[in-house]
Formats: structure tokens, sequence, C-alpha cells
């Protein structure tokens, strides 16, 4: 760090002082800050005068450097930046925002026997709670991240949290990965507090309570939490500014039904085990999501929700029928997703608002009749063609994917459910291959192929090819990005202009990743592809070979076209 910020402060120094600087004085520093921990306390106070006149980082305003920490995963990082500076170490002191993630702190342990790991997270969030209230300060936010949960740690957490609450505590963010169903009974306090603004449990067991008051509730997030119905109704009917209400994978509700509650912008149930009714009256709401499974129906009815905005439904036992009723009372509905609706058949979509559109995996969609003049992005997964536009290319965002699909472990290939889908897809094709920005990705098991335009398209004689027609609103990276995270293909191929810089392009983003990307610090699980990616070379057809491959580069040898437009680019993961 303190290489960072001398070379950041000397680019404004003179040339008179940058030879000072550079000089005994910089070394001096050097030597001095390696030796901190032997200087008395007017020695710290003089050095960290003499380092703050250089240093950049804490001339940032309070409430950026606020930010910053907020980012950080847990208080133990938040702390480590206490030895930036002496304003750095003061704002740490007072910041309000505390994070402990229990995996992360015991890691850091090394080799210890696990009950001493508990025990240093224990101590460790203890004492932090005590620093911090000794100084009388309030806590903003607590983040709990438990993955190592068991009743001996339940009523540390239950101290914590009160500690907390009694501090004026706003936001709650609880996490408990939950093994062999052991949930964390949440602490009955928290229902009585005057301050709290935004809940989000994870895998808690909530206890019925008849006395809940949180007068300045306005988020409830509850994940793989189980509750039972009568708490549910009671957090409702006494939470007054509730604004957004969120149940995802909980157990022991049937009925939701939400009334009263005239701030309510937006509400999500996704795959709730046993939920079978949702009613909402609610006249302000906006966003409304819905997540279900065909073996558990479930009733939804937002009769009096007629200035909603956004619709997001995955339901597989919603009919036609049940779709245009629900569509004819949202007037002002300006975003429509549908995903995994199998029973839909044949849809008319017809709205002057209409902004987004997705429709993903309705496998039994024959026709969608668009007609929607101020549509700005759709989307659509599936195996055959059954949308049609009267005017596609006033999209500015665009994406149609094209794949096989799998029954019964046979798998019907692109166009054998509709002997129609090649002619309706080079329609499609020729109303938008004017369009700026547009590209066409055809995918194969270990193959792509990028078109940067559409004006000269072949597809391989493959059968198991999956395509995807992409109109970004953003730029190339972002596309690259999405392709490489999403499959790890042997040959990228992009077809383009003999004067395009595309190619190039895409090439130095690929070989500028790094030799270690430190793009994902806290993502151990799911890291990006530069950390898969091993090599890049650009393909030579003479010398290609290998029987995985061969059909693809004997395919490109033999396109004319393709041939004198195409750079090829072998990739090792």
């Amino acid at each position: 760090m303190k290489g960072v910020h001398h070379k950041s402060s000397r680019n404004k120094l003179s040339n008179r002082d940058r030879r000072k600087v550079s000089g005994e004085d910089l070394n001096t520093i050097d030597e001095t800050v390696g030796q901190r921990k032997k200087l008395s306390g007017e020695d710290l106070s003089e050095l960290d005068h003499r380092v703050e006149f250089r240093d950049l980082i804490s001339q940032l305003p309070e409430h950026i450097i606020h930010h910053i920490l907020s980012l950080l995963r847990d208080t133990k990082d938040a702390a480590r930046t206490s030895i930036l500076s002496r304003k750095w170490r003061q704002i740490w002191t007072s910041f309000s925002i505390l994070k402990f993630d229990q995996q992360k702190i015991q890691e850091q342990e090394g080799f210890l026997e696990m009950r001493n790991k508990i025990k240093t997270f224990k101590d460790f969030v203890a004492n932090s709670l005590k620093n911090h209230l000794k100084q009388k300060l309030s806590i903003q936010k607590l983040v709990l991240h438990i993955t190592s949960y068991d009743l001996e740690l339940a009523p540390h957490m239950d101290h914590w949290i009160n500690i907390a609450i009694e501090n004026n505590m706003k936001e709650l963010d609880l996490h408990v990965v939950v093994k062999k169903s052991r949930y964390y009974y949440f602490p009955h306090t928290v229902f009585a507090s005057n301050t709290i603004t935004g809940l989000r449990l994870h895998g808690c067991k909530l206890k019925f309570r008849n006395n809940i008051k949180l007068p300045q509730l306005q988020k409830l997030y509850l994940h793989k939490v189980h509750v039972d119905q009568q708490i549910v109704d009671n957090l409702i009917s006494s939470c007054p500014l509730i604004e957004d209400l969120r149940f995802v994978h909980c157990t022991g509700l049937q009925h939701l039904q939400v009334s009263s509650l005239l701030k309510l912008d937006r509400i999500e149930a996704h795959h709730c085990h046993g939920l079978k009714e949702i009613k909402v009256n609610a006249p302000n709401l906006q966003t409304f999501w819905y997540c279900g499974k065909k073996s558990l129906p479930c009733k939804i009815d937002l009769v009096a929700c007629v200035f909603l905005k956004r619709l997001t439904l995955e339901d597989a036992n919603m009919t036609d029928e049940m779709f245009q009723d629900q569509f004819a009372r949202f007037p002002f509905l300006e975003i429509l997703d549908l995903s995994k609706c199998n029973n839909l058949k044949n849809l008319t979509i017809s709205s002057t608002r209409l902004k987004k559109l997705v429709l993903r995996g309705c496998k039994n969609l024959m026709e969608a009749d668009i007609d929607a003049p101020n549509l700005f992005s759709f989307e659509y997964k599936g195996d055959k063609m059954p949308f049609s536009f009267s005017n596609p290319s006033t999209l500015k965002a665009a994406k149609f994917s094209f794949e096989p699909v799998h029954i019964d472990s046979h798998e019907f290939h692109l166009g054998d459910a509709d002997p129609l889908w090649f002619f309706r897809l080079r329609e499609l094709l020729e109303k938008l291959k004017h369009s700026s920005g547009l590209k066409l990705i055809v995918r194969s098991k270990k193959n792509v192929i990028m078109h940067e335009d559409l004006e000269e398209v072949l597809l391989p004689p493959q059968s198991d090819l999956k395509l995807e027609i992409i109109k970004p609103l953003t730029c190339f990276e972002d596309l690259l990005d999405n392709l490489l995270r999403t499959c790890h293909p042997q040959i990228l191929s992009i077809v383009s202009s003999s004067s395009s810089e595309f190619p190039k392009l895409v090439y130095e983003k690929m070989m500028h990743r790094g030799e270690n990307p430190n793009c994902c610090p806290y993502n151990t699980q799911n890291k990006c592809w530069r950390h898969s990616l091993k090599g890049i070379k650009i393909e030579n057809f003479e010398a290609a070979s290998g029987k995985s491959t061969s059909d693809w580069i004997a395919w490109l040898k033999s396109s004319p076209t393709l041939q004198y437009q195409t750079t090829s680019y072998r990739l090792s993961w």
C-alpha cells in the first residue's frame, strides 16, 4: 500500500521535490513504516502526519470511504483498513455496518480444531461489538453469516442480535446454513424493535407471536425460513410501512393475503412449498414475481393492483385464458416475463406501454402474436419460433436463443417440431440484418461462431446447434464475458468484414486476463472464465486436426464466404 500512495502523490510534485522524495526522505519513510510497532504514540502521530501529506487515499470524502468499507465482506477486512492512515483508522472505528462471516474468519485460523475455530469466531464477534459499543456508537446494519450452526452457538447469536437491537440497529442480515433441518429460532425481541427498517433472514424458524410491532419495517426478505400462517398474517398487519416483501423457498405458508399496505411496491413468492393462494390488494404495487411448480398449483388474485408495471410468472399451471385475463387487468404494464409456463399455447400480447418482453422455456407455446409498438427489449428461448412481429427492427436490445430439447432421453433437433422453423428463422434474420449491433452466435457442443453482422449467415451441417441472435445494448466485453461464462468452447470463430477490429478486440480481451486474475476475490466456488482459460492460439486451418473438431473445421474451410472473413482461436481450458 505504501508504494501505491507514494507513487500517486509523486505525480503532483515538482521535479525538485520529486528528487527529494525519491531519495533519502522516501527511504526514511519506508524504513520507519516497517518499524511502526516500535514507535511511541508521539512518534506514531508524527509519522501519520508525514505519510498523510503524500497520501491521496486519505483525501477521499468520508462518505466514499464509508461506501468502500460497506463493500468489504466482513468486519475483519474492514478493520484492516485502519492501517492505511489516521483518517481511515478514525472512520473505521465509527463505521456503523458490522459484517461477520464465520467461514471466512475461521479459515484464517489455519489448522486449529473446529471447536477452537468456533471459539475464535465467537470471541471476535463479541469483542468487536464490545469495542464498538464502548465508544457509544450506533449500529446501522449487522450482517451475520453462520456456516457452522449448532445449538451451542444459538445463545451467542441471540446475545449479539439483542445487543444490536438495544443500540438502535436499523438493518439485520442473518444467513444461517441449515443442516439436518436444524433451524435457528429467531429471537422474539426483534419483533418489538422501533428502529428496524430491514430484515433479511435465511435458515431460521419464526415462532408464533401475537404482539409484533415493527413500525419502521420497510423490507422483509425470508429465504428458507419456516413460518406459520399466523405469524405471517401478524407481520403483514403490524408493519404498515412495508415496501418490499419476499418469500423464497419458505415452508409453512399456505395463504398469502396482503392488504392495507399502501406503500407496498414489490412482492415475490418463489417455490414456497404448500402455498395455495396469493391475494394482493395493494393499489400502489409496481412489481409482482411468482415462481411455482406444476405439482403445487397456486391461485393468484391481483385484481386490485391496477397500476402494476412489472409482472414475472413461472407458472406451469397457467392456461391461455388465465393469462389473458390477468394481462388485461394491467393497462400500465411495462415489463412482462413468462418462464416455463408450459400450459400456454396461443397468446396475444397487445400493449402500447409494454417495453420489455421475455418468453423463456414455454415449451408448448405454438403462437405468440406480439403487437407492442414501443417494445424496447425482447428475449426468447425455446426450440421453435412461435412469435411474430410486425416490425422487430425497432428493438434496441434483443436475444433469441434456439436450442434442441430433450424428452425421455431422446433429442429433438431444431425444426423437428416445426417444419417451417428454418424458413421463419431466415425471415427473422432478413428483418433484423440491417439493425446495427446485431450479432449471431452459433454453438455446437464444443465450438462457437460469432457473426458480427447478418449479411451472410451459413449454418453448419450439425443437428445439435444452438443459435443466439443478440442485439446488446452493452459493449462487446459484456457479450464475450457472458459467452465464455456459459460455455468453454474449443474453437471460437469470428465472422466479420476484413476491416473490422472486432476479432482483435476479442483476442486482446482474452489475452489480457492476467496470469493470476484477481477479479473474483470473494467468489471461491463460481469463478469466472478468466480462472479456467489456460491458453489461446490463432487456429491454423491446414494444421487443424482431432476428431472433436474435424467436421467443424472442414466446414469452415469449405465455405468461401466464411473462410475469407473468419478468424478462429483455439482455446484450452
